[in-house]
């Protein structure tokens, strides 16, 4: 693949750009230099004049891909819906997304996950901030659903979210095991009747 811009700072996002589903793919350990080089255009020097490594430009792409997910079904809804639309609006993008993801590989949180171990703290941090702001977003969504009476007064937001999401990456675990978009969507149903029933009112 040729490079777009010899610009530094373009030059830089454009690497990460086109790294990311490389590494969303393949993973640290199993994206090599010469696919690097391969995706981006750029040759060992211009990659590393950019990044101290190839961790370095790791962690790039797992945020640019964080990011990705993000402007799916992460984002924020139209804050003048009620709790309740903006929490079935945001499973129904977690389907859409499913059954067209926006990153290849896989979902970038899951893949980060499996990979940072105990020896690499950095990494780990990294899925924990993303899994916090993922959560945050929807305690925000489900305190004001209590505030407006919209959810159940004793659900805990916090708990919730984490099960909803914990919901979400179990089924993207096995449905990427098995093979199978229906055992996605089959969870996803059963999450959305899981919600109406333990958290609407």
């Amino acid at each position: 693949m040729k490079r777009a811009t010899r610009n530094p700072v373009k030059s830089k996002q454009e690497i990460i750009e086109k790294a990311a589903p490389v590494f969303n793919t393949y993973g640290f350990a199993g994206t090599k230099l010469d696919m690097l080089i391969e995706a981006t255009g750029f040759q060992k020097g211009g990659i590393y004049g950019h990044f101290k490594n190839k961790m370095d430009l790791a962690r790039a792409a797992f945020q640019h891909n964080f990011q990705q997910l993000k402007a799916t079904y992460l984002a924020e809804s139209d804050a003048s819906l009620s709790p309740k639309e903006r929490l079935l609006g945001f499973l129904q993008r977690y389907k859409a997304y499913l059954s067209k993801p926006p990153v290849a590989g896989g979902c970038p949180i899951l893949n980060m996950a499996t990979e940072a171990d105990d020896t690499d703290e950095t990494n780990r941090l990294l899925v924990k901030a993303a899994i916090n702001e993922w959560k945050d977003s929807l305690v925000v969504i489900l305190e004001k659903g209590i505030q407006t009476g919209d959810f159940r007064s004793d659900i805990n937001p916090a708990q919730e979210a984490f099960f909803i999401i914990s919901s979400i990456e179990g089924s993207i675990m096995l449905g990427q095991v098995k093979r199978s978009l229906g055992l996605m969507l089959g969870v996803a149903d059963s999450l959305e009747k899981y919600v109406r029933t333990a958290i609407f009112k």
